[in-house]
């Protein structure tokens, strides 16, 4: 079985960086993103890494293994790419895994996500699955390509970049918070808690709230591209070509900056805002680095992402930097409710969740307006700015646009999702419930390697992201009335 180091080491470096620079450790996880690939087996869970940015984007790794050694692809292409991510394979288990864990889990578990799924059209997370050194998924490799951009940056460049993250925590604050709507919609529909009056939920009104997210969403984007447009046309020679000779190489050549190199631009940063700039950073650099077809690539688990299942694969990890994640785990957990021979469902269970692949194909990649050609047409008009900003407001506007179409078509994806796990959750019996609880509990419980057990079967915490919420009152806006979300708006 392979394995990978867990998220709390990613977290760790980043959180110790941030320490020793003054900033207070606030508790902001990453967590894997559970690429399931089509290229091998089944759709093998991504183990976490270096999530120093606080982006929650662990590792992936496209041939199904998530692991470092990942093999060159046979046509010489990168060993990560796009067709993999949208591989009925893939998506088929990653899709199932989602499903297990909305069965099995609650809203809290439902709350934890990777804010590194956010405004991700920079090619990151390419940069990282496609590493020559294959060392992507080491526990400081966005750390050192953050620290290498941050100690190059002038300080009135650096100066923009604190200003964005200090403009932005809100913003990104107001699209976690949002999520929750649809969270407790779905998990009213899996517990057939209805409204007086409606047969379920409505798919406009799902459209709807999914299109406001992506809206918050492409603002986002815009304002970093904007920002990192700006500050690479303000480069001199130098400093283009010191990123040159990173673009150039893997993470093995690039200069080993040190947190004392870098401190003192860091120092006085509010945690979240240390966070945004060290993602921006790393951005910077794989927006520089990249092409369109990084910045269009994703992983499965990019979308359909209100069920639980980061909170499955990360919770034993977190703080935990010597805890080994499955790599295996969204594969073969994910089989279990559409492999009807595994004696979890039956053959018509399977059935019908497995069809969600075919149900999300046109939205996804196959019909005439759909989900990858959506962030291509985004990626292409944000890449316009690296030659000039002189029409930024219509690229805003263009930007804006289409992240409102890329909001229906996820949000019509995750209507089916929510319907047809409720459907399939309905016709289970009692046994079968509680082997798929048994299930969750063998993934999320067990000993640590001090000897020390472990048992995150139950979420009891609210999340913002992967920070912790500490007065769930403040949900109270987003969960205390989502009827609004069974009827035409």
């Amino acid at each position: 079985m392979k394995t990978e180091s867990a998220i709390g080491s990613s977290l760790g470096l980043c959180l110790s960086a941030i320490a020793a620079i003054g900033l207070s450790a606030a508790p902001l996880a990453g967590c894997d993103d559970g690429s399931s690939s089509g290229g091998g087996d089944a759709g093998a869970d991504s183990g976490s890494d270096a999530d120093s940015d606080g982006d929650g984007d662990a590792d992936t790794d496209a041939d199904g293994d998530s692991d470092s050694d990942s093999d060159s692809d046979a046509d010489g292409g990168p060993d990560y790419n796009l067709d993999q991510a949208i591989s009925d394979q893939a998506q088929g288990t990653t899709i199932a895994f989602s499903a297990l864990a909305m069965m099995t889990g609650n809203l809290e578990a439902q709350s934890f996500f990777p804010p590194g799924k956010v405004a991700d059209y920079t090619g990151f997370q390419f940069l990282r699955d496609n590493d020559p050194d294959d060392m992507g998924h080491t526990g400081d490799f966005l750390t050192r390509v953050a620290f290498n951009v941050i100690y190059l940056l002038a300080d009135d460049q650096f100066a923009d970049l604190k200003a964005l993250a200090t403009t932005q925590v809100a913003l990104i604050e107001e699209y976690g918070y949002k999520r929750y709507s649809l969270m407790q919609a779905f998990r009213r529909t899996l517990e057939g808690d209805l409204p007086d009056g409606s047969t379920g939920l409505n798919l406009n009104a799902v459209k709807q709230a999914s299109r406001d997210l992506y809206v918050i969403d492409g603002q986002i984007s815009f304002d970093r591209a904007l920002l990192y447009a700006n500050i690479l046309d303000s480069m001199d020679s130098e400093q283009i070509a010191y990123l040159d000779d990173m673009a150039g190489a893997g993470w093995a050549s690039w200069p080993d900056i040190t947190q004392d190199q870098v401190q003192e631009k860091l120092a006085g940063l509010e945690p979240g805002e240390g966070v945004a700039v060290m993602t921006y950073a790393g951005d910077l650099f794989s927006w520089y680095a990249g092409s369109i077809a990084a910045d269009v690539y994703f992983c499965p688990e990019r979308h359909g992402t209100y069920y639980g299942s980061f909170y499955m694969k990360d919770a034993p990890a977190m703080g935990h930097p010597d805890y080994a994640i499955d790599t295996e785990l969204t594969g073969e957990a994910g089989m279990a409710l559409i492999d009807s021979s595994l004696g979890y469902v039956t053959e018509e269970q399977a059935a019908t969740m497995y069809g969600l692949v075919e149900t999300q194909r046109d939205n996804l990649y196959d019909g005439p307006v759909n989900i990858v050609d959506t962030r291509a047409e985004i990626a292409g008009l944000l890449r316009t700015l690296l030659v000039s900003t002189s029409s930024s407001d219509e690229v805003e506007a263009d930007v804006l646009a289409l992240s409102e179409t890329y909001g229906d078509l996820d949000g019509e994806n995750n209507f089916y999702y929510a319907r047809v796990f409720a459907e399939v959750y309905a016709s289970m019996t009692g046994e079968q419930k509680t082997a798929l609880m048994d299930l969750r509990h063998s993934i999320l419980s067990g000993t640590y390697a001090d000897e020390t057990p472990f048992d995150y079967t139950t979420c009891a915490t609210f999340y913002l992201f992967a920070a912790e919420i500490e007065d769930p009152s403040v949900l109270d806006p987003y969960i205390a009335d989502t009827d609004w979300l069974f009827f035409e708006p």
